[in-house]
């Protein structure tokens, strides 16, 4: 099987703009002595505010209520720059009100929503038209919406993407290790409480308890729950997704919220996802470091069991590290748990041949053939698989001639040939890649040499012949070419096959 072509994945992909809504807040700014700056607010006079409040300090770099008014004014100027530091230093300020603090932290979300649903909407602009400038764009806006709200992870995914695109593996991985850190705690939580993304909103209840507090949005055919658990001492707010009369699914969840986060934040409905794990799967994969691969792996199928798109590449990796025999055992399991599910049986069936297991791996490809009449994988390795089992008859029956002059060969082998030809042939006929497979040629060729079919032998001498053009700069050709030749005593061309070959 063709490893290197199961592991790819499609790294472009459509993502639907987020549906941040911009939060409404009430807040008004505390009192202060600025009396300049205020009445100049009022006015709407925000440059004369600015330079007030800038004196104020000037004469007091720690005045709370100074510093929250320079962020709003900086937010009515549309300095941005100017409104995300004078929040965040505010935010730092030791006498700040609460109420002030989730002013800020809602003025600097709505700010996010705008720079992340920006990076979206460009990185969308980018798949349509790959316009290289639409994706610097949209790593800029998910690199702005990082600054604005650190707290917040939701730009990393979707940041790693972009980086691996841009060929920044190495920062790819730093972006989702960052998300990982930032995600881990709420992914450990749930699976000390065997829970996954596969759970249901019952499953959480059972499992951690009757929701402290629940809230419910209403969407098209289904509601939103909202379901918020103590979890020794901490906050776990988990979303549920019920649509027409389906029990409601885990949609994602916020656990143990920074205090910087405002509670109308917190409860914004956020999706989980593995992506990020995935990815850093791959790339320890590309760059063969399997023990950590492994690790991402079984993060993967811990967080979401039924999701298999891991499970080739898992198996890749069991095998790499020499544990082979669990890797068999896990993909018999997957085999008798989905019966139908051909990629399971194609990885089994190719590592039972490699084992030199032909006959089970045999059994295996026949499964797959009966699901698939027309697989190209399963019809090709049918084939090799009985030359293989003809193969080993063969030498057996060669030794034991060895050891006694008067033993008559079983010849039995001759009809698992027979066999092989026939996938061969079927293999041909079904798909257009193999018809004029110059390997294929060779191989169906060799059986018929064997089986001392001597017309079908020329047959494929004469179609080979006919493919020269095609693969005149292919020194293979020529090697299988001089091989036919000199097998069927046919000289003259062997000669002139060996010399067009070493020209190449």
């Amino acid at each position: 099987m063709n490893w290197t072509e199961m592991m790819k994945r499609t790294l472009v992909f459509y993502i639907t703009a987020a549906a941040f809504a911009i939060l409404t807040q009430g807040f008004q700014c505390a009192s202060s002595d600025v009396a300049t700056a205020r009445k100049a607010m009022q006015a709407q006079d925000y440059v004369k505010a600015k330079t007030s409040i800038n004196k104020a300090l000037v004469a007091n770099p720690q005045d709370c209520d100074a510093l929250v008014m320079l962020g709003e004014i900086n937010e009515a100027l549309k300095d941005t720059d100017g409104m995300v530091e004078a929040y965040n230093k505010a935010r730092q300020c030791p006498g700040v009100k609460p109420e002030q603090q989730t002013m800020m932290s809602v003025n600097l979300y709505n700010l996010w929503v705008t720079q992340y649903n920006g990076g979206i909407t460009n990185f969308n602009a980018y798949v349509s038209s790959t316009d290289p400038q639409k994706l610097s764009e949209a790593k800029t806006n998910l690199e702005r919406a990082l600054e604005i709200k650190p707290e917040y992870s939701d730009p990393l995914v979707l940041l790693g993407q972009i980086l691996e695109m841009k060929g920044d593996t190495t920062k790819a991985i730093e972006v989702y290790q960052r998300w990982w850190e930032m995600e881990r705690p709420g992914f450990e939580i749930l699976r000390s409480k065997n829970l996954t993304l596969v759970s249901t909103r019952g499953d959480v209840i059972k499992a951690l308890g009757t929701p402290a507090l629940t809230k419910m949005d209403s969407i098209s055919n289904g509601v939103i729950y909202k379901d918020r658990f103590d979890v020794g001492g901490r906050d776990l707010i988990v979303f549920s997704i019920s649509e027409g009369s389906v029990d409601a699914a885990i949609e994602g969840w916020t656990y143990n919220a920074p205090a910087s986060v405002s509670e109308m934040e917190k409860w914004r409905t956020r999706s989980a996802t593995i992506s990020p794990l995935k990815s850093l799967a791959f790339i320890a994969y590309q760059r063969g470091t399997f023990t950590e691969a492994l690790t991402w792996t079984n993060l993967v199928m811990q967080a979401k069991p039924t999701d298999q798109e891991l499970v080739p590449l898992r198996t890749q990796l069991l095998q790499n590290l020499g544990k082979t025999d669990e890797a068999m055992s896990e993909l018999k399991a997957q085999i008798a748990k989905e019966p139908n599910t051909v990629l399971y049986r194609l990885q089994y069936a190719a590592m039972l041949s490699g084992a030199g297991r032909y006959e089970e791996s045999v059994a295996e490809y026949k499964g797959v053939v009966t699901i698939e009449p027309t697989n190209e994988t399963a019809l090709y390795n049918l084939a090799a698989n009985y030359k293989n089992i003809a193969s080993t008859k063969q030498r057996a029956e060669l030794e034991k001639m060895d050891k006694s002059k008067n033993y008559r060969p079983d010849t039995t082998y001759l009809t698992d040939l027979k066999t092989s030809a026939e996938y061969f042939e079927r293999l041909r006929k079904s798909s257009f890649k193999y018809r004029d497979d110059i390997v294929v040629l060779e191989q169906l060729a060799n059986v018929y040499e064997v089986r001392k079919e001597t017309s079908k032998v020329k047959m494929l001498i004469m179609e080979l012949e006919a493919l020269e053009d095609k693969y005149r700069t292919n020194k293979d050709y020529y090697l299988i070419m001089e091989g036919l030749y000199g097998r069927n005593k046919m000289m003259d061309k062997m000669k002139e096959a060996q010399e067009k070959g070493a020209k190449l």
